[in-house]
């Protein structure tokens, strides 16, 4: 069986913020992100007629990412990306992979 964690982030926006604010925010998140060892893949998207967000992130171990949600809150990039996130609405769950089958996209 795989170790692999999938990070599982659902949110809605800050009020205010449109979606082209968050995705400059977001540009900078992935810059942060890409550099963690430990991310195997990483997607973003939107409910359909919802404010709604999914942050879907697939880790290599727990241990590696509960070590990028710390190093994430000591990161000024990761400090700017949340302002854009209300953070009432965060639920964050890391979940064991137990079975997968291979992307090829």
């Amino acid at each position: 069986m795989p170790n692999n964690i999938i990070e599982v982030v659902s949110f809605s926006l800050a009020k205010g913020i449109t979606e082209q604010d968050f995705m400059t925010a977001n540009a900078q998140f992935e810059t942060f992100l890409n550099a963690q060892s430990g991310l195997l893949y990483r997607s973003l998207a939107k409910q359909q007629n919802s404010t709604l967000y999914l942050d879907v992130i697939y880790w290599e171990t727990l241990h590696d990412a509960t070590r990028v949600q710390q190093a994430f809150y000591d990161s000024p990039e990761c400090q700017n990306f949340i302002k854009y996130i209300d953070k009432d609405t965060v639920e964050l769950t890391h979940n064991r992979v137990i079975a997968q089958t291979e992307c090829n996209n």
